[in-house]
């Protein structure tokens, strides 16, 4: 079966939860497509809800804990 989406590489997670700019630029980047179809009304995009979903998805990767 073919994968629709590309998974985020364990690594990327990894830096994003410590802090890393990029690596979180990285994340966001992944769930753009799905923050913008949610940011929509009578097909028109919100930006306020956009940079809403964005900083709620910046404060979980940063307050995400996980045992290795």
């Amino acid at each position: 079966m073919k994968e629709k989406y590309k998974l985020l590489e364990f690594e990327i997670i990894e830096k994003a939860i410590a802090g890393d700019s990029l690596a979180m630029e990285k994340v966001i980047a992944n769930f753009k497509r799905y923050m913008i179809f949610w940011a929509k009304q009578n097909d028109v995009v919100i930006d306020t809800y956009l940079d809403e979903m964005r900083a709620k998805l910046i404060k979980a990767v940063l307050e995400f804990k996980f045992d290795r």
